[in-house]
């Protein structure tokens, strides 16, 4: 059965993470910048991430597949050529130093659209910088659950 956050996210199907998420508090009546507010948002935040990202990367961390994906969505189909990934030792080479936004990197994946070249950083500090301005989080002890994800996470606030 669909979570709550889930069933409220398909009448704005057409909406980013963040937007159906305004919807869902406008409906709840929950004032932003409150306490409740984050915390609801935490919450269908992480539950939409994870449920996206497993639904197209998988959750298998020794999945050639899933880290193939990866690396077209994060690098595009002309910075990466698949028949040079044969292991996933070549994917986490490929990936090394990229940093991306989970919440970007799931919506465009979602789409079937690689992530634009603008969206990828090449510093910790650079994605730090850009998530903190846009305040696309994802809360990093919810990762757990998909190893694969894990990957991808870094400290924003240090």
């Amino acid at each position: 059965m669909p979570s709550k956050w889930t069933r409220h996210a398909t009448l704005a199907h057409s909406s980013t993470i963040l937007s159906a998420f305004e919807l869902i508090a406008s409906r709840e009546n929950l004032g932003p910048g409150t306490r409740q507010y984050w915390d609801r948002r935490s919450q269908y935040v992480s539950s939409e991430i994870r449920r996206i990202f497993s639904a197209i990367f998988g959750v298998d961390v020794d999945s050639l597949e899933g880290w193939k994906k990866l690396c077209t969505y994060v690098l595009g189909t002309t910075g990466v050529r698949l028949e040079e990934l044969k292991t996933i030792k070549d994917c986490k080479k490929k990936l090394k130093d990229k940093f991306v936004n989970l919440i970007d990197l799931v919506e465009f994946a979602e789409r079937g659209e690689p992530l634009p070249t603008t969206l990828v950083f090449h510093s910790r500090k650079g994605l730090s910088k850009y998530t903190r301005n846009t305040k696309q989080f994802f809360p990093k002890e919810d990762a757990k659950e998909l190893p694969l994800l894990r990957h991808f996470l870094i400290t924003i606030f240090a």
